[in-house]
């Protein structure tokens, strides 16, 4: 409504309802960082087998042993070119939380104040397509990256072993019939045979913590066999964006739910489907890989997450704040992850 300049007014304190990005999959996931000044990162993999040595008769010659073999991956790092503009008339304009009248800061106060919270957007938006990119990759072993020129996958190899589907009476939402703590438990097992590693946490969707919960063998066996079995104690972790459940000892694992999302043209997504379970070990060979900034004015050699640069344009007058990044999140050891469609 229009302001009365006879009316007495008071401006409250700014509200900032901007979203936190959560880093719940990248914490735990993902915690080593590599920073290169290259356009490719590559990694060698040697995948062993459960050999035993042969048996031989004490006096004939030894059996030779056929070595590991060795594979290359190599990874580009994909692009982020985020970029702000500033104009002489957003300067000029009242900021949120600022007095109509009077002990307004300069312009070049404001011009300043104003790129301090474009750099922090900047790393927010950063950050969330970084917890995006660990997201989809747990979820379905690859990463589409689509945008202004570029339409390509990176595919890490995800077996199809790993990417489970219940179906009928097998699904967690048959309250009666199915048997989730016999599956984490053929799951876990099924991913330790793989990678050698055994996974010690999952991650549930909305939809699957509910049927998890609900479901008759779970209630039956948390009640009778609590100590043995373990506890749930829902505890919430708010910086993370977090609900930690418990750990569950008959299955070796901590079970998360996470409510975190991310926004594709106005359509907000949860980084965990509802209906699926990420399942993986916190002791996996992971990395944020962090590609070369291809910019003439970067400093020769130097390796960053993040390159920050500013300039003005002339005519039209207008301040430009432009951020680059070239993050790939890449779970190495793929095969320590397992994704499950459970209701």
């Amino acid at each position: 409504m229009p302001i009365n300049l006879f009316d007495t007014r008071t401006m409250l304190a700014m509200l900032d309802q901007k979203l936190p990005a959560r880093t719940f999959l990248l914490d735990t996931f993902f915690s080593r960082t590599e920073i290169s000044n290259t356009a490719y990162v590559d990694i060698d993999i040697i995948k062993g087998k459960r050999k035993m040595a042969p048996f031989v008769n004490a006096k004939a010659e030894g059996q030779l042993v056929e070595r590991d073999g060795m594979t290359t991956s190599s990874f580009a790092p994909p692009y982020l070119k985020p970029k702000w503009a500033t104009s002489a008339a957003d300067i000029l304009k009242r900021a949120a939380g600022q007095s109509i009248y009077g002990g307004n800061a300069s312009p070049m106060a404001k011009a300043a104040e104003q790129m301090v919270k474009d750099l922090d957007e900047m790393d927010q938006i950063i950050t969330r397509r970084e917890e995006w990119m660990a997201a989809q990759a747990l979820n379905t072993g690859s990463i589409d990256v689509v945008g202004e020129g570029v339409n390509a996958t990176i595919d890490f190899s995800m077996k199809a072993s790993h990417k489970i589907t219940l179906t009928g009476g097998d699904l967690w939402s048959a309250a009666s019939t199915s048997k989730p703590l016999e599956d984490l438990r053929a799951w876990r097992d099924r991913v330790g045979q793989s990678s050698g590693i055994v996974p010690n946490v999952a991650v549930f969707g909305s939809d699957v913590i509910n049927a998890f919960l609900a479901n008759d063998q779970v209630k039956d066996q948390l009640n009778t066999r609590r100590v043995d079995l373990g506890v749930i104690d829902p505890q919430f972790l708010a910086e993370q964006g977090v609900v930690y459940y418990g750990h569950v000892k008959d299955v070796g694992l901590d079970i998360y739910g996470y409510t975190e999302w991310y926004d594709i043209d106005g359509t907000e997504y949860p980084m965990v489907p509802a209906d699926k379970i990420l399942l993986g070990s916190t002791g996996a060979r992971t990395a944020r890989h962090y590609g070369a900034i291809q910019d003439l004015e970067f400093p020769g050699g130097a390796s960053v997450r993040l390159f920050p640069k500013s300039w003005v344009e002339k005519d039209p007058s207008v301040q430009m704040l432009l951020g680059q990044s070239a993050p790939l999140v890449v779970p190495h050891q793929i095969d320590a992850f397992a994704s499950i469609k459970a209701v």
